[in-house]
């Protein structure tokens, strides 16, 4: 799958994406975050409904920000809410994050005055902290940011994997790396996860998922790559 720009990318644009599905009460908070202030220079705030039902209430989200509703209610769907994001985004980086995860303002802002600083080719991920514990959490695979040009030519997120959950950010990581991307932790700034607010009523068997992922990752291998085939031919493999 190759994405198709409809917007043409802004490069002093950073462009957060967020997807919210049947989670009222994250949606709130979002809209009381950033209610604090005003519209931010360079930064585009994009906040998808992935065909909650009912549908979320976003009266309360500045008009700036741009809002916008999935209206088929698919199983799992976050691979196809970051792609529509990240089509209709118009800056040249794109910033994924959970709903319940926030950056002060003052990171915000650093992030959009380093946007030049920032390399093709690598994946630029973030600390977490629990905002209740203050305790440090795990890296995240689906909050990072990319080169909006890098996320189109290397083709978005493999929609084959909506329907079922999870796993399409495993396979995003595994294939970006198999392709030659880098990945890099920066030391600022930290996530604030507000994770006990999870989303409740998924179904989160994530068996289809993993075994999709590792046939794709097996095709890779076996299929079109004759380094990769003799390596999993190994018995040590």
């Amino acid at each position: 799958m190759q994405l198709k720009t409809i917007a043409q990318a802004h490069s002093d644009i950073l462009s957060i994406v967020v997807h919210i599905y049947n989670n009222q009460e994250v949606l709130n908070l979002q809209a009381k975050y950033w209610q604090k202030w005003g519209s931010i220079q360079n930064l585009e705030l994009i906040l998808i409904d992935d065909g909650s039902h009912p549908r979320l209430d976003f009266s309360a989200i500045p008009p700036w920000v741009k809002k916008i509703r999935v209206t088929s209610d698919i199983a799992w769907n976050q691979p196809g809410a970051k792609n529509l994001g990240a089509r209709l985004a118009s800056g040249s980086w794109l910033l994924f994050i959970d709903a319940d995860q926030f950056f002060n303002e003052n990171d915000i802002l650093n992030l959009t005055k380093k946007i030049a600083e920032f390399k093709h080719n690598i994946i630029y991920r973030f600390k977490r902290r629990c905002s209740k514990t203050g305790r440090e959490l795990e890296i995240h695979q689906n909050c990072q940011l990319i080169s909006k040009q890098d996320y189109e030519d290397f083709g978005g997120y493999d929609e084959d994997f909506a329907g079922s959950y999870g796993h399409e950010d495993a396979y995003f990581e595994r294939l970006w790396k198999f392709k030659g991307g880098n990945i890099v932790v920066l030391d600022e700034p930290t996530l604030s996860d507000l994770s006990e607010l999870r989303t409740t009523g998924l179904n989160r068997n994530g068996r289809n998922n993993e075994l999709l992922r590792r046939r794709k990752m097996r095709d890779w291998h076996i299929i079109s790559n004759p380094i990769g085939k003799l390596i999993l031919a190994s018995p040590l493999t």
